[in-house]
């Protein structure tokens, strides 16, 4: 009963935005030709970037998004910022998303031995040291835009602990596809170091691409090793890359120590996901449209 009861809340939560029903329909799209075709429709009449030559960095960004769905990324973040960003989010409660009666709670000293991941709420992402500048980072965006076609929009931000316990996989901690937009990438980046025993995230390369498994549910391990195989994204905190989530992956359930991650959605539509309005003011300097789902600026963008 109370399992039922926590996935009825969820699903309220989802369907009380206003962008749910544009994203209940791509999620009846599932070829990948097909979503990309009405990608491309709706990216020419969305924001277009203004005209500037692309650079090497950006078309290497590109050429492997599309060839293998990820790209690892440089250079982005100092230590300092990488630093400053785990001691904020250490002194945050956050909550079990998929356990919402627990409440909220510190997720190194008070989750339940249940809890396999512990997120913070809009607000306290939006707030935290780096975030906004990160998720409007100038080369992160000349990516999105040669992806897309279009300007971005930053549809979701979101920090969370994944913690350790006995290794069994539940929900996202299994292979699956994320069926959020009709085009979407995500900027992920760690804000621990992570190794094997320590919840990775696991990719297919190429799988963003493939024509089969494309039914919306959580995929077997056999399953997966059907499309390719499997790459750990491992390394010290700072470690970040861009990823098309279309394709199969997963956050391995960590075995020894905690992982904190920091992640970042671009799209072309609105996801339910995010905050039903914006949570924070639009700081000077960065563009209302890319940021219009959490940033509230004096300008109408559309």
């Amino acid at each position: 009963m109370r399992s039922l009861l926590e996935k009825i809340l969820r699903r309220s939560r989802l369907m009380a935005s206003p962008y749910y029903w544009g994203f209940e329909v791509q999620r009846h799209v599932l070829a990948p030709q097909r979503r990309a075709a009405v990608a491309r429709w709706i990216a020419r009449r969305r924001r277009q970037p203004v005209g500037t030559a692309e650079t090497l960095e950006t078309q290497a960004l590109v050429q492997d998004m599309r060839r293998q769905g990820y790209h690892m990324l440089t250079g982005l973040v100092t230590p300092e910022q990488v630093a400053e960003m785990h001691a904020y989010f250490s002194a945050h409660e956050a909550h079990d998303p998929y356990r919402p009666t627990l409440g909220r709670f510190m997720p190194l000293t008070e989750a339940k031995p249940e809890t396999h991941v512990a997120y913070f709420e809009a607000a306290t992402v939006i707030a935290a040291p780096h975030a906004v500048a990160l998720a409007n980072h100038p080369r992160l965006l000349a990516g999105l835009e040669a992806l897309f076609g279009c300007k971005p929009s930053i549809g979701y931000l979101a920090a969370w602990w994944s913690l350790p316990g006995d290794g069994t996989p539940e929900h996202a901690e299994q292979f699956h596809r994320d069926v959020d937009d009709w085009a979407f990438y995500k900027f992920f980046l760690y804000l621990t170091d992570v190794d094997e025993r320590s919840g990775p995230h696991v990719y297919v390369p190429g799988s963003h691409d493939s024509t089969t498994h494309l039914a919306i549910r959580r995929y077997t391990d056999r399953e997966a090793a059907e499309l390719g195989a499997e790459i750990y994204f491992i390394g010290p905190a700072g470690n970040c890359f861009l990823e098309n989530t279309y394709g199969f992956h997963r956050g391995l359930p960590p075995r020894d120590r905690p992982r904190l991650i920091f992640q970042v959605t671009y799209c072309l539509m609105g996801l339910p996901y995010a905050p039903a309005k914006p949570v924070a003011a639009l700081p000077p300097g960065f563009d209302p449209f890319v940021n219009r789902f959490y940033l509230k600026s004096e300008s109408i963008v559309r």
